[in-house]
């Protein structure tokens, strides 16, 4: 497998409809960034060459020795290549695909986006992903790795069905985003036409401006193993407190670049120094300030923290079953969402069944 990131890094953001709490921490986009670096390094030992297609914004372009040397800390010197300039132009992504992408069934992890994080506690979904799309002859099947509420309804939807080792529900869509797992021959073919001076910075521009056509299988992973730094709340515009409250947006931890996170599990009172896990938590941080930030238990630490951790402990009254049993609710609540994505509204209704997910409960 190969990565491929091709993003621009600034503060001004392109005016999506997302929402933070005030008391939320909110970084800087240069530390998200790295934030996400760190995530994708974890994929190593799947990865034969990590390709950096870097732009820095004016304000940012100072930096960019210091953001080289942390990338190079991450990455291995022999799988690392590293253009300071993103593709702004069909021709840009043409050169670029000529040049690092050789064989059409390879996989390619592509990112056209900052601040996808992979919060998945091991490789085990990413190297079943890699997979199927070995195994699936149509050269146009993909794998959707981020935006996991959205992908649990639409496959709903299209009447996805569930794969032979319960890790993806398989359904055929049409898609362009350019937050995808997808062969490198489709990847290439995209700049087979020559766009000119039009901007294609994310190939999601292929399909909303230039009406490409290039339907195919989608895999939908049957665990959220990426989330979105800024969350989901711009699917949810009536409601918006039911996905904050659900997936809400990420957060760095404190002390994650210290190499010293303390994570307490099963407190009721918040402590701000720390990151609090609670799943039987009636509310969240981004929902209210006395929330708790994830529902999660010791075994949904992310595997990119592992190695950052200082000290995790739990609450004296902490109970193992008990507390299992509530984050499973809690990631089966989170494949329920109402919103409404690709013009389509998902209510209360017509959801997978329970027993799809269940390989990934710990109760």
């Amino acid at each position: 497998m190969k990565v491929l990131f091709n993003v621009k890094i600034t503060d001004v953001r392109m005016g999506y409809p997302y929402r933070r709490a005030g008391w939320m921490p909110n970084p800087e986009r240069y530390d998200v960034f790295r934030y996400c670096l760190a995530s994708t390094a974890v994929l190593e030992p799947l990865v034969n060459k990590f390709i950096f297609c870097i732009t820095l914004a004016p304000e940012l372009a100072h930096r960019q020795a210091e953001l080289e040397a942390y990338i190079q800390e991450l990455f291995p010197a022999e799988k690392l290549e590293l253009v300071w300039q993103r593709c702004d132009f069909g021709r840009d992504w043409k050169q670029i695909c000529d040049k690092y992408l050789d064989d059409p069934d390879e996989a390619v992890w592509l990112a056209c986006n900052d601040d996808h994080i992979f919060i998945d506690t091991n490789l085990d979904m990413v190297e079943s992903a890699v997979n199927w799309l070995a195994l699936d002859p149509d050269p146009n099947a993909v794998m959707y790795y981020s935006h996991w509420p959205e992908q649990m309804r639409m496959s709903k939807h299209y009447n996805g069905e569930l794969t032979s080792d319960g890790n993806f529900i398989r359904y055929d869509w049409e898609t362009y985003d350019g937050i995808m797992m997808l062969k490198a021959g489709r990847l290439k073919k995209y700049w087979e036409r020559d766009y000119g001076d039009a901007s294609m910075f994310k190939v999601d521009y292929l399909g909303a401006f230039h009406g490409y056509v290039c339907p195919g299988p989608v895999y939908a992973p049957t665990k959220e193993i990426v989330r979105h730094y800024e969350g989901y709340s711009h699917v949810n515009d009536n409601m918006p407190q039911t996905l904050e409250n659900i997936v809400p947006p990420l957060f760095i931890p404190p002390g994650f670049f210290e190499n010293d996170i303390k994570i307490g599990i099963g407190f009721h009172e918040r402590d701000d120094s720390w990151t609090n896990f609670n799943p039987a938590a009636e509310w969240l941080y981004n929902a209210k300030p006395t929330g708790t930030d994830y529902r999660w238990v010791a075994e949904d630490i992310p595997l990119f923290w592992q190695s950052r951790l200082g000290l995790v402990t739990h609450s004296p009254e902490y109970d193992p079953q008990l507390n299992y049993q509530a984050r499973d609710t809690a990631f089966l609540v989170a494949t329920r969402v109402p919103m409404k994505c690709y013009n389509i509204e998902f209510s209360l209704e017509n959801y997978h069944p329970k027993e799809w997910f269940s390989k990934h409960f710990l109760a």
